[in-house]
């Protein structure tokens, strides 16, 4: 360990606390269940546990957004899809309740949150066989999918123990008794926070209230300094008035929960540029914190490569640094991305105590060299997201928390600090002549802009506020709450989670709800001011999707309608949409549907469904199928118990056929289809057993089928 002698190495840990905003400011209602589920788990208990450490400070970073919609928890208001569900009576639960159930309740970290309850684990693991269970059993996974969330700390004693050993069998009234525990704690989240920072163990930062990406709202246009030549929007984005909005909204949020402006703000990613320092000066936050490759890219040295320059070798990345763009001034610091990403990916995988021995002994090497150095005042700051990484600890990650505080506690050379307490002993900084433009991640903004999918997003945020301030001017005397709540919607659309999961970057069982969610909030600002939205708001964005588990047709097909694979070649030039591809991105564990091909000659057009791996054929044929039909008109193809039904019209010289023996082939006469000349039929296909929904293909989307003109003879497309 480092010697006694010269300066303690101060550590600042901040943890980003933070969930995009699902509220609906038309019904109230919550799209997704994540601020509760997390909220119960993840940020009471971060602050709780200091309690046992009272030489450890830390950093908070609360986003305003959030801090919103905890409120609403905490006051009962909040009304989430998973909350809805589980306060259903068990005995009143319907076949499509219990087939969302299967949806949502298992969204949880298998090991860590289903596998130590082994009743849930029981209920994982015949999920595929739910249509057998009885009414108990839908009880206890309304009761264990509440009950898991839940942070350790709080079953440790008193009636959630209880509960907790119980762990089957549940009453209606216990269900209850764990929501209303639930209610609890998120109540508890803000008073507990607002008492450990009066007591001056914590800090609280913020960050503009719906979290956007600053640079790229004030200018779009500041993505080409660090992505040269990279497609944009065909709109510039350039807002600058929205950033200040966003970060005044912020501070009144603060100041009205905690009597007292912030000092200091993550940005939202740790996306910076110079723009936006003068506003953040002028609003009097007097520190922000961002990445070690900003820096790198900033000053012109690497992180951790070139030998003695290095920022972490020279000792530059741990100490704080200031930006002045006149007349403002800014303090930054710089995270550590190493030991910081240790804590959020890699410790979750080794024995608590020793991971916490292995952070020390990094931070004693930081130290050594510092004191070689000669360097005054040094600082390491440990930045990262404060909710995600800790459902894969075991015990939420509080034995590896415990076991840090403790042995940093006893390290008589580590001094703890927040960074406005570092700042208030007036430490030396480094001058930073240039803030490069960049994020924490790989210190660009690819994440949020220049795919195709980001740019047509800020293209739809773009058009959407230009039309609002249109409207808005030429309305002067509209209902001013309304118009509010039209600019409000604008400011959630301007957060950075929605291009979170546009492009490739970020793949997840929720990719298609975000979606959904970013155009609800689009079209709100038109619905809230009396318009009609754009058709393009009922559109996906994302492409990808489709694009990734699809083939095209490539030409006309004739197959027999048998139900097996007459020969080899017979679907080979058919459209191909691949469900288990489609189900591993969406972390399905089955497919009850392998394939769907599809293709059409002059006469018909034809289906074929091809069962998954794990489903014998007198199962398959059991289940229900329904073909849904978008366009050209709304129609569906039911086909169950060996017969069918369609509510289109059949003529007397045509009829829809189907067989199934290994595969479910399906023809379907296009003359009793209304097909516009080129024009294009959009399906969807269902499967369903015992009247639960199993699967829909594509899940959120429509398979889009062009079908030109037979008289034109060209060969089929899919868009």
């Amino acid at each position: 360990m480092p010697s006694k002698d010269g300066p303690a190495l101060k550590l600042a840990f901040l943890w980003h606390q933070h969930q995009p905003y699902y509220k609906s400011l038309l019904n109230g209602k919550y799209h997704m269940p994540w601020v509760r589920l997390h909220g119960v788990k993840d940020y009471l208990d971060m602050v709780e546990i200091l309690k046992d450490h009272p030489s450890i400070k830390q950093t908070f970073n609360m986003v305003p957004s959030l801090l919103e919609q905890i409120l609403d928890y905490a006051d009962g208001t909040a009304v989430d899809p998973h909350l809805e569900l589980s306060l259903i009576k068990a005995s009143e639960l319907t076949p499509d309740d219990k087939a969302r159930m299967i949806e949502t309740h298992f969204q949880a970290n298998y090991d860590n949150l289903i596998a130590p309850m082994s009743r849930f684990r029981e209920l994982y693991d015949t999920r595929n066989k739910s249509s057998s269970w009885e009414e108990q059993d839908w009880l206890d996974l309304q009761c264990l999918s509440n009950l898991a969330w839940i942070d350790p700390m709080f079953k440790r004693s008193g009636r959630l123990k209880d509960l907790v050993m119980k762990g089957e069998r549940f009453l209606e009234e216990e269900k209850l008794e764990i929501l209303e525990h639930q209610k609890k704690i998120m109540a508890g989240i803000i008073p507990t926070l607002k008492e450990r920072m009066e007591d001056g163990q914590i800090e609280i930062s913020t960050t503009p209230y719906f979290h956007p990406i600053m640079p790229l709202v004030f200018d779009s246009s500041s993505a080409l300094e660090a992505m040269p030549g990279a497609p944009m929007p065909q709109n510039r984005f350039r807002r600058p008035e929205d950033v200040n909005r966003q970060v005044e909204m912020a501070i009144e949020m603060y100041t009205s929960l905690f009597k007292r402006p912030p000092s200091g703000m993550w940005p939202s990613e740790g996306s910076v540029s110079e723009d936006i320092i003068p506003i953040l000066a002028g609003h009097g936050i007097r520190w922000i914190a961002t990445d070690e490759e900003i820096l790198a890219e900033s000053c012109g040295n690497p992180a951790r490569s070139g030998g003695i320059s290095n920022l972490v070798t020279s000792g530059d990345l741990y100490r704080s640094w200031k930006f002045s763009k006149d007349p403002d001034e800014m303090t930054i610091f710089f995270r550590d991305h190493a030991l910081s990403d240790n804590i959020g990916f890699v410790y979750s995988r080794w024995d608590p105590e020793k991971a916490a021995l292995d952070f020390v002994s990094k931070l004693a090497a930081i130290h050594r060299n510092l004191l070689s150095k000669g360097i005054s005042d040094p600082i390491v700051s440990v930045i990262l997201d404060g909710e995600n990484a800790w459902e894969y600890f075991k015990n939420d990650g509080q034995d590896f928390l415990n076991a840090l505080y403790s042995l940093i506690s006893k390290s008589d050379w580590i001094k703890t600090t927040t960074f406005s307490g570092h700042l208030d002993e007036n430490p030396q900084s480094g001058a930073l002549s240039k803030l490069f433009p960049g994020s924490w991640i790989n210190h660009n903004f690819s994440v949020w802009i220049g795919h195709e999918e980001d740019n047509k997003a800020w293209d739809m945020l773009f058009k959407a506020r230009e039309e609002l301030v249109s409207f808005q001017d030429s309305n002067p005397e509209f209902d001013l709450e309304k118009m509010k709540l039209a600019w409000k919607e604008i400011f959630i659309a301007e957060g950075s989670d929605w291009c979170w999961w546009f492009g490739e970057d970020h793949i997840g069982p929720n990719n298609d709800e975000f979606d959904s969610l970013f155009r609800a909030h689009l079209a709100n600002i038109y619905y809230l001011t009396d318009r009609e939205p754009p058709a393009e708001l009922f559109n996906p964005i994302r492409s990808s999707f489709m694009l990734a588990h699809i083939l095209k047709p490539i030409n006309y097909i004739t197959p027999v309608i048998d139900g097996v694979l007459t020969h080899y070649y017979e679907w080979q030039q058919a459209g191909y949409f691949d469900c288990l591809k489609a189900g591993s991105t969406m972390h399905k564990s089955e497919n009850v549907i392998s394939g769907i091909w599809f293709g059409f000659d002059t006469d018909n057009l034809y289906f074929r469904i091809d069962r998954g791996i794990t489903v014998d054929t007198t199962r398959f044929e059991k289940m229900s199928f329904q073909l849904e039909f978008f366009e050209p008109v709304k129609a569906t193809v039911s086909i169950e118990n060996g017969k069918y039904k369609s509510s289109i019209k059949i003529r007397d010289d045509s009829a829809i056929l189907f067989k199934f023996v290994d595969i479910l082939e399906i023809a379907i006469p296009l003359k009793s289809l209304t097909i516009p000349e080129k024009g294009s039929i959009s399906v969807r296909i269902s499967v369903r057993e015992d009247g639960s929904l199993l699967e829909s293909w594509p899940p959120s989307e429509t398979l889009l089928i062009g079908l030109p003109g037979s008289s034109q003879g060209e060969i089929p497309w899919i868009v």
